[in-house]
């Protein structure tokens, strides 16, 4: 009798490379740890774009199947011989179960007779830097449903944002291997001379990529020394921009659709940062993360981020009279203070940021209100001569108590 017919399911299968993968899978360092808002995000974004009440990130290991990122769900694990994304990184393309209780594969399954009830499944494996299919993105409804192609196209996209967060190629090996391979070909004159027109454009690429992700100062300072020097800022400032109502508003939208407006969004705001010589960190599914100070001391910076701030409320206010108000509004939070900044990663480095000052102006944010910008008293010092400023008071701070903020009506 099969173990179909014992169980009432079928367990997963072994992948041939499973040695292979499940050492990518500890080189990714994530099983066991803590959430992370990162990973977060993308399961929130991917449930809010397909509309199911389940979506979340499994790393799939040896005897289980562990949840990096999930909503909708309490567990935190399950047996591996239970998973669907057991079966879906035996495959390359996404694995859809349309109705789970018409599949003689997982009809029996617990988690479709019991919690979590699935009924449909959708599961895109996701790979690790080094190779190996070491978990999936997974959406999950209580309800059979079926994906067509652009939702398969969208499913990718967030896959590629997982992948993105697991890691990216060191851009500065693949650099040297191009000059390499120039060098190899030096023996037929005119390879050479074709060869060293497209491993200029292909240097100039991956030079402009790396200024994507870090200053200028910080990319050539890797490129020269293959590392950089964390260092320690005594007055930088930070701002924190996240939309609001974004879960109800992207319900009117299809994903297709979805996926361009935020690009749209944040493309702008990338334009704004890099216009006032701000340095942008990073997105964080629908929050943007920037900072003003961190190569250049100038005072003007906490100015020039004040600016940004208005620019990008601005910018949001607009696409609301465009969309007759039926669109997402912006809230927006500044603080300043020490952090340290510094480039983080092996196989993936990204310029990035740390310490209470980082977190206070989470808060900042948090405590806003829509297309407001909401500052801590320690930054409304700084600015207090170029802006007219709106005192709240002390208000509570979440592991702070209370702090003095306030509202920015305009600058001067």
């Amino acid at each position: 009798m099969s173990a179909t017919s014992d169980l009432g399911y079928q367990p997963p299968a072994v992948p041939l490379d499973e040695e292979t993968r499940l050492h990518s899978l500890r080189e990714l360092k994530l099983l066991d740890t803590e959430p992370e808002e990162r990973f977060d995000r993308v399961v929130k974004l991917a449930a809010a774009v397909f509309q199911v009440p389940i979506a979340y990130i499994a790393l799939v290991d040896r005897d289980r199947q562990w949840f990096k990122a999930q909503t909708g769900m309490c567990a935190t694990q399950t047996s591996r011989d239970v998973s669907f994304c057991g079966h879906a990184i035996l495959q390359d393309a996404p694995l859809v179960i349309p109705d789970a209780k018409k599949d003689p594969r997982f009809a029996g399954n617990p988690m479709v007779t019991g919690d979590p009830f699935v009924r449909f499944y959708a599961g895109l494996p996701v790979e690790a830097p080094q190779g190996g299919k070491v978990g999936t993105l997974c959406l999950v409804d209580h309800e059979p449903r079926e994906l067509n192609d652009k939702d398969l196209k969208v499913l990718r996209q967030l896959g590629d944002l997982v992948e993105h967060e697991f890691g990216l190629f060191d851009l500065i090996t693949a650099q040297d291997d191009l000059i390499r391979v120039k060098e190899e070909l030096l023996e037929s004159k005119r390879e050479v001379e074709r060869l060293f027109s497209d491993l200029s454009a292909e240097k100039a690429k991956t030079d402009r990529l790396l200024l994507n992700i870090l200053p200028e100062r910080i990319a050539e300072e890797l490129k020269e020394r293959g590392a950089v020097k964390a260092e320690r800022h005594e007055c930088a400032c930070v701002l924190f921009a996240d939309f609001t109502n974004f879960t109800a508003e992207s319900e009117k939208y299809t994903p297709e659709d979805l996926v361009t407006e935020l690009n749209e969004c944040f493309t702008e705001f990338d334009d704004i940062v890099t216009r006032h010589g701000i340095e942008k960190l990073k997105t964080l599914g629908d929050g943007y993360l920037c900072a003003g100070g961190l190569v250049c001391a100038d005072g003007s910076q906490h100015v020039e981020l004040l600016r940004v701030a208005f620019e990008i409320c601005d910018f949001i206010s607009r696409r609301r009279k465009e969309k007759d108000g039926m669109y997402w509004d912006v809230r927006v939070g500044i603080h300043a203070g020490p952090l340290v900044a510094g480039v983080v990663g092996k196989s993936k480095f990204a310029y990035d940021i740390c310490g209470d000052t980082v977190n206070t102006a989470s808060r900042m944010e948090s405590a806003s209100e829509p297309g407001r910008v909401n500052v801590s008293g320690a930054f409304e010092e700084l600015v207090r001569d170029h802006a007219d400023c709106e005192s709240r008071g002390d208000l509570p701070v979440k592991g702070k108590e209370t702090m003095e903020m306030f509202f920015v009506r305009r600058l001067r």
